[in-house]
C-alpha cells in the first residue's frame, strides 16, 4: 500500500478543519493551501471528493468555506484514506480480469491477503481525525540551546 500526496493532503488539510472546529467562520481553502503549502487546485479536488464522501460540509458566500460533517472524533482515518486513495490495500487478484483461473495457490494467497489487509484496515480504524489532529497541532517544538 502506498499513501499518495492525495491521502496525504487530504488527513493534513482536515486537522485543520479539525483544529478550527467551533469558530464561527468556515475554514477558507485558500487559508488551508497557503498554511500547509498544498497547490489550491488540487487541494479543491480532494475536497470535492472528501464533500462527497461526507466527511466535509461547505457554504457559498463571503463567509463561505468548509468545515467537518461529523466530530473529528467520529472520524476514522480509514474513512478518510478510502475515500481519497480507494480500498486500503487492494488485492493484486482483483486485477486478474474474469478469464483468469484461480487455482489452490491463488485461492490461498487470497486468504492470507485478504487477512492482511482486514489488519491494515484495523490499525486504520484504530486512530481517530481527533487523534492524528492532536499529534499534528500540539506537537513540541524541539528546543535549541546555544
Amino acid at each position: 500500500m502506498k499513501l499518495t500526496l492525495r491521502g496525504y493532503y487530504a488527513i493534513l488539510a482536515l486537522t485543520t478543519l479539525a483544529r478550527n472546529l467551533g469558530q464561527e467562520n468556515q475554514t477558507r481553502l485558500e487559508e488551508i493551501a497557503e498554511q500547509h503549502p498544498i497547490p489550491e487546485t488540487f487541494l479543491l479536488q480532494i475536497f470535492q471528493t472528501l464533500k462527497r464522501s461526507g466527511l466535509i460540509q461547505s457554504k457559498r458566500g463571503a463567509h463561505g468555506g468548509f468545515q467537518l460533517a461529523r466530530s473529528p472524533e467520529s472520524i476514522r482515518l480509514s474513512e478518510i484514506i478510502e475515500s481519497v486513495e480507494g480500498e486500503i490495500l487492494p488485492s493484486p487478484m482483483n486485477e486478474r480480469g474474469e478469464g483468469a483461473g484461480l487455482n489452490d495457490t491463488c485461492s490461498a494467497l487470497d486468504s492470507f491477503w485478504k487477512e492482511l489487509r482486514d489488519r491494515v484496515k484495523e490499525v486504520f480504524d484504530s486512530y481517530s481525525l481527533a487523534d492524528v489532529t492532536e499529534r499534528v497541532h500540539n506537537r513540541k517544538e524541539p528546543m535549541y540551546y546555544i
